[in-house]
């Protein structure tokens, strides 16, 4: 009896299992998207400029402040801004529409909770309005909101709460190519206004942090040009401040990650491999990190002081300085000395085989480090060994001390940008003329890249051309006929030649620098964790994760 009980049970269940994915195959094929005389494939525009400001209130909210210029529209009935969270105050809207300069009027549009995107507020467009941006193929949007709940606990600096928010964008279906301007502006709650204490994201530091005299509040802005909006959902140009928790008087815990289920299949499956994962853990995984520490620490000659909160980068180091900083291997660093004296006709190069002859042309120099490398110059041309090493040494320690009190993950995507802005006039000169003009210019920040060779065949050289001809290193070309993709292979032939045969066994430099410079602490262990201190700002949950849609 009880056997059929339970048979009965489970064949009930599997009806009921069977009705419901039939349900379900019927909804699927049903179209739920929101009605309208035009769907959503019909959408078009691009978009030339979006501002955001996103001011921090004592209440734990903020204002959010967005203007749009729009272009090129081919259709649009309504714009959808996506917020940070569904605690959005749809009271709190605001909305100004601009079509060919005049102010639209208030009863052709209106707002509501996006029909498209999951949290955010869409601003309909009555037919009439509809009709007339279609007309001009192009308007203006302001748009205002608060939002609350958005000062969370940053966990990485003590007594310290932030706001991270992600820029709202748009679905790529519908966008026509990048954001031509992105700009953002986040203002620290009124009151704070010191800036050795304001906070920021790891991943994004502000480009400028300033006083604004109108309003009395310290704003941190990021500025940003051709933007994918794909990579915009993705939080590539997500910002984000932090500061004192005394500034405001509410803020809000993270929110934890859910706790699975411990009852799943999962559990079982664990226990099959318990022996396999003990037995590497405790066997080979020490063996591995043994090998893996021993391997950084033979090119990890860069040891930064911890930083002071909220410094930011340092904005005043020179390309080889910024090479140290970002731990550019030791010959590159060696090489870029190198080419920063021949920019200077301070130097020539006799004989680029190994060892390279070097002919000194001048000892007037600015910087410690190409004195010393100078000095490093014997009289038949070679480069002293002893001598280079202590050049190298004597440079790192000075840019340690250099970057006291400044953030070094800033300072890495700051001269990370700048490198990218090199590479970026070098790809857009158009005559072979212009490409080496601005190659001279540029040549010492795009050295800044990790590989050189790599880079330079994707941006520039699309078809590898065999060089020859040349007498020796030529980091600064003239043009003079030559095509571009020459001028670009000889540069990197160079940057190759002398990193690899500047003196013998280049990079056996770094093993000999390591001791000097990053010293391993008494009793460290091979494999051992350890970790350093950030200016950094972790916020979690309060990025504005929603958009995508008109």
């Amino acid at each position: 009896m009880v056997r059929d009980v339970g048979l009965r049970r489970s064949r009930a269940l599997a009806t009921l299992a069977v009705a419901f994915l039939v349900t379900l195959a019927m909804m699927a094929s049903l179209d739920l998207r929101p009605t309208g005389k035009v769907m959503g494939e019909s959408y078009s525009f691009s978009l030339t400029e979006e501002r955001v400001n996103v001011t921090v209130l004592k209440d734990g909210s903020v204002d959010i402040d967005y203007y749009f210029h729009f272009t090129n529209v081919g259709f649009l009935d309504g714009v959808d801004v996506g917020l940070p969270n569904d605690q959005y105050d749809l009271s709190s809207v605001s909305a100004d529409v601009v079509v060919e300069g005049a102010s639209v009027p208030s009863d052709q549009f209106y707002w509501e909770p996006s029909p498209y995107i999951d949290v955010g507020v869409a601003v309909q467009f009555l037919p009439v309005l509809t009709n007339a941006i279609s007309g001009a193929g192009a308007f203006e949007l302001f748009f205002h909101i608060n939002n609350p709940r958005m000062v969370y606990l940053n966990e990485k600096v003590n007594d310290t709460v932030g706001v991270s928010f992600r820029p709202t964008w748009f679905d790529p279906n519908y966008q026509v190519g990048s954001t031509a301007l992105l700009e953002s502006r986040m203002m620290f709650p009124q009151g704070f206004t010191d800036e050795s204490q304001a906070l920021f994201l790891e991943s994004n530091p502000y480009d400028d942090l300033y006083l604004d005299n109108s309003s009395g509040l310290l704003v941190a802005a990021w500025t940003d040009v051709n933007v994918d909006p794909s990579a915009q959902s993705q939080g590539q140009y997500d910002v984000g401040i932090g500061f004192p928790e005394q500034y405001v008087d509410v803020w809000f815990m993270p929110p934890q990650p859910p706790v699975e289920d411990p009852w799943t299949a999962a559990i079982d499956w664990l226990f099959l491999v318990l022996p396999i994962l003990f037995f590497g853990l405790f066997f080979f995984l020490p063996m591995a990190l043994g090998i893996r520490a021993t391997r950084k620490r033979a090119v990890d000659y860069f040891e930064p002081r911890l930083n002071r909160v909220g410094a930011g980068p340092r904005r005043d180091l020179t390309a080889v300085e910024a090479a140290v900083v970002l731990e550019r291997p030791i010959e590159t660093v060696a090489t870029m000395i190198l080419f920063s004296l021949m920019k200077k006709d301070k130097v020539r190069v006799i004989s680029e085989t190994e060892p390279m002859r070097l002919q000194v042309l001048s000892t007037e120099v600015e910087r410690p480090y190409e004195r010393n490398y100078i000095e490093a110059i014997q009289a038949d041309g070679l480069v002293n060994r002893n001598k280079l090493r202590q050049t190298l040494i004597n440079l790192i320690k000075a840019t340690t001390e250099k970057m006291s009190g400044f953030d070094q993950a800033a300072t890495k995507v700051y001269y990370g940008r700048i490198c990218d802005t090199a590479w970026a006039q070098v790809k857009a000169a158009g005559t072979p003329e212009e490409f080496a003009s601005v190659l001279k210019e540029n040549g010492d920040w795009m050295l800044l890249e990790k590989d050189v060779d790599k880079r330079m065949r994707r941006d520039v050289i699309l078809v590898p051309i065999p060089s020859g001809g040349r007498t020796g290193p030529t980091p600064t070309g003239q043009g003079g006929g030559r095509s571009i993709q020459n001028m670009a292979n000889d540069f990197t032939n160079s940057v190759r030649s002398s990193s690899k045969n500047l003196v013998s066994d280049m990079k056996g430099l770094a093993r000999e620098i390591v001791p000097f410079t990053n010293p391993a602490p008494v009793g460290q262990s091979s494999g051992s964790v350890g970790g350093g201190g950030h200016c950094a700002c972790a916020c979690a949950c309060a990025c504005a994760c929603a958009g995508g849609g008109r």
